[in-house]
């Protein structure tokens, strides 16, 4: 099991190395560009250089990229499709440039139109992403809180998706633990965890399961709400914590802390905390 938080790339990539160093991370994910705007600077050769070497300096590994809120793989909408399949291509494109292992995505939402029609959509998008560059990272659908129309918000539709790609395509799953929760998977019990991981290998495979997102929540079970907590502070509480760090299905995966607030102290004191669960 390693360690790590999403960290942030302001002033540039090696900086983010330096804030994952300053916290304690073994692991860590970071967004390529600006998350909040489809206009993008791609990084600077010699940043991703020093990137890579910091990293490797630093024993960090692995590496993961996020997408950026803004993309939708399964709207309705032509045009937001296209500019989501661009952004998706240029993160793995990024992510492939900086050595990352995988990267981490949502789904979007169906805009109504139904999560089958969703699902489609987002196949064809993802076809289209990975034809366009190849599987030299994973690509990696995460569980979402199932919140209006989003498409994810079930095991058995990421399942969908991915079995519709031959198994070397590279398409794995992340599980966030708030939006798992917040979906309705009971894991705060030994019975519900056995349960949910049983859910993802039928429908999935524990075999494609590459990255754990480690937050607590602030809804309740089934709320749909997605609002991370620090660990143990939420709904989830330490109890869950334990068992998840502690299960064989996820003990030995990497784990990244999205936790509020992202300071360099709350995201240690996260770290600790996780890492003295599991021991």
């Amino acid at each position: 099991m390693r360690v790590g938080c999403h960290v942030p790339i302001a002033g540039g990539l090696p900086g983010a190395v330096d804030r994952a160093v300053e916290r304690g991370c073994e692991t860590l994910q970071i967004f390529s560009s600006n998350p909040r705007g489809w206009r993008r600077t791609s990084p600077r050769p010699e940043d991703i250089a020093a990137f890579r070497s910091r990293c490797a300096e630093a024993c960090i590994f692995p590496v993961f990229v996020h997408t950026i809120y803004l993309l939708n793989l399964a709207s309705p909408d032509t045009e937001l499709r296209r500019r989501s399949v661009e952004a998706l291509v240029a993160d793995m494109e990024a992510a492939e440039a900086m050595g990352a292992e995988g990267v981490v995505t949502h789904l979007g939402s169906h805009g109504g139109e139904g999560v089958d029609a969703g699902i489609e959509r987002a196949i064809a998008s993802l076809r289209e992403a990975t034809g366009r560059k190849g599987a030299g990272v994973k690509l990696l659908l995460e569980i979402t809180a199932g919140a209006g129309n989003a498409v994810g918000g079930k095991l058995s539709q990421l399942g969908r998706i991915i079995n519709a790609f031959p198994p070397g395509a590279g398409l794995g799953v992340c599980f966030d633990t708030c939006h798992a929760f917040a979906a309705g998977y009971e894991i705060r019990t030994p019975r519900g965890l056995d349960e949910t991981l049983g859910e993802l290998d039928r429908e999935i495979g524990l075999e494609r399961l590459a990255l754990v997102h480690a937050n607590d929540s602030k809804g309740d079970l089934g709320s749909r709400l997605d609002r991370h907590e620090h660990i143990g502070k939420g709904k989830l509480g330490m109890g869950a914590f334990s068992l998840m760090t502690r299960h064989p299905a996820l003990r030995d995966l990497p784990w990244i802390l999205e936790t509020p607030l992202m300071t360099a102290e709350h995201d240690r004191e996260n770290m600790e905390l996780l890492r003295s669960l599991a021991r």
